[in-house]
């Protein structure tokens, strides 16, 4: 079997490759770079490599031949996506899962435009599928990790509404294109928590040691630039808190049983995966 994954020097294509590499050691496997250099690397760990681009259709028409199966790690670019489709189409690719997101009828930062999208072409294409709808990765709240270490003390603004989010190494899109799911849609949330809850999880992990306090918008941005956390981690919280407080964006609908029985295990307790950005 000849599984290909795209975005494969990402942090996603890169982790599914690891685990594709441990849990179906007899599978030929495939990285999608956009050139040899950047494949340097992989070659080392034993992956092949396929030379492609999205916006490029006959690049990806020759980096799918001979592909089985396809994990399409998807690009937040809009209209390129559809080259990779109509190029499994053609190479005959069996088989393809598509990182989404969760919840795409709502407002995920205009991303839902492009998931919805491509979703449709996937489903119109022929080819079986199972959509991924993944929800945040905890990266988004790395300033507030940051700032924590550094000093102590957790400040957030975000004081309604909760997010979902899952450390990235947790999404299962590598194990459902070996088991080929026959579900067509997989909704990988987590638990939907408060940025009080984070707060606490952090306070945790930190054995004891944290002052949470909530402070306005314009008290929280001056004070992570004092502490000399990166602006733009700090961008990112801001902009993931304000839309935690504009809620109506659907995380309030999220569990983790779905995602939880891909993976066959819990997801990571929430102190814990905090500790890994620690």
């Amino acid at each position: 079997m000849n599984i290909l994954v795209t975005g494969a020097n990402g942090g996603y294509g890169s982790r599914a490759l690891d685990y594709l590499q441990q849990f179906i050691p007899q599978a030929k496997l495939y990285g999608l770079v956009r050139s040899e250099n950047k494949g340097a690397a992989l070659k080392e760990k034993g992956i092949n490599i396929r030379i492609g681009d999205y916006a490029d259709l006959d690049s990806m028409k020759k980096a799918l031949q001979g592909i089985d199966r396809l994990l399409f790690v998807s690009s937040p670019i809009p209209n390129i996506q559809k080259n990779v489709i109509d190029a499994a189409k053609e190479a005959g690719v069996q088989y393809i899962a598509y990182t989404s997101i969760y919840q795409p009828g709502y407002d995920k930062f205009g991303l839902e435009i492009n998931h919805k999208q491509t979703e449709q072409w996937i489903k119109d294409s022929g080819i079986p599928y199972t959509i991924l709808r993944n929800s945040w990765y905890m990266e988004v709240n790395q300033a507030l990790f940051d700032y924590a270490k550094q000093t102590n003390k957790f400040e957030y603004f975000a004081t309604k509404g909760k997010l979902s989010f899952a450390l990235r190494r947790e999404y299962a899109g590598a194990r459902v294109i070996v088991e080929k799911s026959d579900k067509k849609i997989i909704n990988l949330a987590n638990t939907p928590r408060s940025y009080e809850e984070i707060a606490q999880a952090t306070k945790v992990a930190m054995n004891g040691e944290l002052d949470i306090k909530s402070v306005s918008k314009d008290v929280f941005t001056p004070d992570l630039i004092l502490a000399g956390i990166s602006q733009i981690w700090i961008g990112v919280t801001e902009n993931y808190q304000q839309y935690t407080l504009n809620e109506g964006n659907g995380e309030n609908l999220a569990n983790n049983s779905e995602f939880e029985r891909v993976l066959g295990h819990p997801l990571t307790k929430l102190s814990e995966a905090v500790k890994e950005f620690l």
